[in-house]
Parts: C-alpha cells; structure tokens; sequence
C-alpha cells in the first residue's frame, strides 16, 4: 500500500518539498492543499510586474496548476483552507473554499509551508479599499488592477525595507509621487552607514521622499497622518513586515522556536515525530553562530522544500544553514549584503572589525568605469571572515556570491583575498573591490 503525504502550502517550500516527495517516492500519493488559487509563483519578482504595463502575472507562475498534476502527478487542490492538524490520528481538517463544504483526510508525513503574513500597523483606515500590502500573487494582480483602473497619482509607502524601497522605485516608474514614512531612524538599519547614505541619496536622487522616526497615526480620506506630516495618498502600500504563519503548527501542539517560526531540527523536522516545517513558517540555523534565525527569503524556502521533502521520504539529507544572503534593485544601484552585520557580529560574542571602501568596478582605461562601496567585516581573534554589504550601480548582485562563498565554507579574510578571481578590464580592477576590501581589513586584523 503507497504512502500518503500531505503538504500544506502550495508556494516555494511546499511545491519544492511536494516535488522531492514524488521523485525520490514516484507511488506515493502526494496531495497538496493551498489556500490561494495559484502555486508556485515567484513572488519577488512582484513589483517590476506592477510597474511593468505589458506585465502579465501568468509570467510570474513558475509551475501551473495542471502542469503539477499532470506532469508532476501532483494531486493539487486550490481553493482549499486548511482548518487543523490532529498529530495523534495524522490527520488533516480543511474546507473546500468554493463549496463551502468541510471535511478531513488522513496523511502518513506531513510537511507545513503555510509561509507569512504581512504586519497591519495597529492604526484606522488600513482596511480601506486604496490600502494594500504586496504578499501573494493576489495582492499583486489587485495593485495592478487598481493602479490600471483609478490611475492614482501620489502614493505613500509606510515601511522601508526590502519591499518599501522596490515599490518605491515600482511607482516612479509609473509617474507617481511617491513618500516613505518610516517607524526606525533609517532604512535598512543593519547596513553600514556609508551604504544607507548612499540608499537615502539615491531616493532623493530619484524623487522620492522620505521620512524617518515617523510614526503613521491614521489613514482617511486618501490623507496618511502621521508625527511628520500629513501626506496624500491615492494609493497606500503597507509594507511594515511579517510574521510567520504558524497558527496550525501551535494549535496542533508543535513546538515554535524563540523568534516564533516553527522550531525545526537540520531535517527540517518539527518536535512532532514525521511531521516537516518549511519556507517563511519555519527557522533556519545561522552557520556562523549556530543559532536559531528566522530568514523569510524566496531562496532559503525553496532549499527548506527541498529538504523537507526528502526527509519527509525516508531519505537522510541535512540543511546546512544560512548566512543571510540577500540582495534588491534601488532605481540604478544594486545593494547586498551576507553573514553577519557589525551589530551581529558584537552581539554574538566575537571581536569583529570593519573596514569600508570605495573601488571601481572596471579596470582603469575602460569608458565604463563605476564606484562600488563595499563594507567588510572579520573577526580580530580568529581571523574569519563574517560579512559584507555592498553599494553600485554595476557588480555588486554577483560579486557579493563571492563573499557569500567564501563565508559559507568558513574562510578567513586572508584566505579570501588571495582567491584566483577571473579579470577583464570591462568586468574588474586587476585587484577585484572585494579582494581590495579583503586585503585593507586583513592589515586591520593584524
């Protein structure tokens, strides 16, 4: 008799672990249950859909409802709401959304990818129809919508982290006047000082305004108020972040971990003997500190799929952790970071030092020839690398894998500013900006 598994979920994790499932188990019946009526799509790649006139979301769907149950012999199920978990008779409560109708299904291992939920801050009006947070595909196509039908002309963002500044850039392109207003003293708070003055010129430099120690009080009337003024706003994104989905884990007696994801081993495996966490409803382990973080991002859920879904098929395959690297589009600048900040860094116990530097990006005697702001950290006592941010208009999404690499597999600074990088004059310096930034922290270190 095959074996039945369950997937909660249908986006990154799930559809990842739901694949590994039925290749390494081809018989099994592997049935998923999504909430939403798509699966599978690349939700980071939202907002240049909603500025985009030709965009079409269907160009955002990765894998297609029928392509998983006929290609994939997935059993997907759309429309469907998952309403509990009983862990002692393995089973799984849900409601048919369209129909109305509730009923239950029994499951051998079970993985739960039910994601996040966007933060509402606690104010009136942020139910209003003008009032959008930017989470699902869903949420996506109405944005598109709204924007295609009302033609608003001033929007305000409230939040300014990874999805606050991509909108931003979204609704300049569409011809809106565009203001953040930001609850912390500053975008992106974990970089390097240099790099968040660079953030705040670029949005100057494109018209956006922006204001911080901003606290919003109310939305009415298309008027956000807040303590730095009254702004109007004919569409509202809220962009104030999330929180993981992991009511249904609770409910069903599931451990939840200190930053209140889904407590998970390297196998992903929940306190609960055969039942699996993944993608933004779960932790991850930080390899440089060993500890238990919460990183919500696109990638780091497709791998918890992925191992998820192998171990949820009797195989034995370990998540190696993660080093928080991350990266996003600011109008013509690229900003990343990996490992630790500096922040991090003290907090966690070592002896960190960073330097920060301004190189080129291209050899001296080519035309395009661009600055790159790179900060780097390592660490005095042992001599590991631990981090890096960096800033550009070209280089900077490729070359802060780079760092990553060597981060990942535990470098020191000394190590990672001999590495054998490949060079051109179009692409690099002799000297490439992070071997420059390896070389000037390692005399630091000294």
């Amino acid at each position: 008799m095959s074996e039945r598994f369950v997937v909660i979920g249908g986006i990154a994790a799930g559809m990842s672990a739901a694949s590994r499932i039925k290749k390494v188990k081809p018989d099994s019946e592997v049935i998923v249950f999504e909430k939403g009526e798509y699966i599978s799509y690349g939700a980071c790649s939202m907002p240049y859909y909603i500025s985009n006139p030709e965009g079409d979301y269907r160009d955002l769907i990765v894998l297609s409802v029928d392509d998983a149950r006929e290609k994939r012999k997935i059993d997907v199920r759309t429309n469907h709401f998952v309403l509990g978990i009983s862990p002692t008779e393995k089973r799984v409560f849900y409601r048919e959304l369209i129909s109305g109708k509730e009923k239950s299904i029994n499951y051998d291992r079970l993985v739960i990818a039910t994601g996040a939920f966007p933060v509402k801050p606690p104010v009136g009006g942020v139910d209003e129809d003008y009032v959008f947070s930017l989470r699902t595909l869903d949420d996506g196509i109405k944005i598109k919508e709204f924007i295609n039908e009302k033609k608003p002309r001033s929007a305000v963002i409230i939040g300014a982290g990874y999805i606050g500044l991509e909108m931003a850039e979204s609704f300049k392109e569409l011809g809106l006047d565009v203001t953040i207003v930001e609850m912390l003293e500053k975008p992106m708070p974990d970089y390097n000082e240099k790099i968040i003055s660079t953030i705040l010129q670029t949005l100057k430099e494109n018209g956006v305004k922006a204001f911080f120690n901003a606290r919003v009080e109310r939305i009415e009337d298309n008027i956000v108020y807040s303590t730095a003024g009254n702004f109007r706003a004919d569409i509202v994104l809220l962009a104030t972040g999330i929180k993981p989905s992991v009511k249904l884990a609770k409910d069903a007696g599931i451990e939840l971990g200190e930053n209140g994801a889904i407590a998970v081993d390297s196998k992903m495996e929940t306190s609960v003997s055969g039942i699996y966490a993944a993608g933004d409803c779960a932790e991850s382990i930080h390899r440089l500190t060993n500890r238990k973080v919460y990183v919500p991002l696109g990638t780091v859920a497709n791998k918890h799929g992925r191992i998820a879904g192998l171990n949820a098929a009797r195989e034995t395959i370990r998540f190696p952790g993660v080093i928080k690297s991350a990266e996003f589009k600011l109008f013509d600048r690229e900003v990343a970071r990996c490992g630790l900040t500096l922040r991090e860094a003290m907090e966690e116990g070592f002896d960190p030092v960073e330097v920060s530097i301004t190189a080129s990006s291209s050899a001296h005697g080519y035309r395009h020839r661009y600055p790159i702001q790179i900060a780097m950290i390592g660490d005095r006592r042992t001599g590991k690398l631990l981090g890096a941010q960096m800033i550009g208009k070209v280089g900077v999404a490729h070359r802060i894998n780079i760092v990553a690499t060597a981060i990942f597999n535990g470098n020191t600074v000394k190590e990672f500013s001999m590495f054998d990088l490949a060079y051109a004059p179009p692409f690099s310096p002799v000297w490439d900006p992070v071997l420059i930034a390896a070389n000037v922290l390692s005399g630091k270190l000294k």
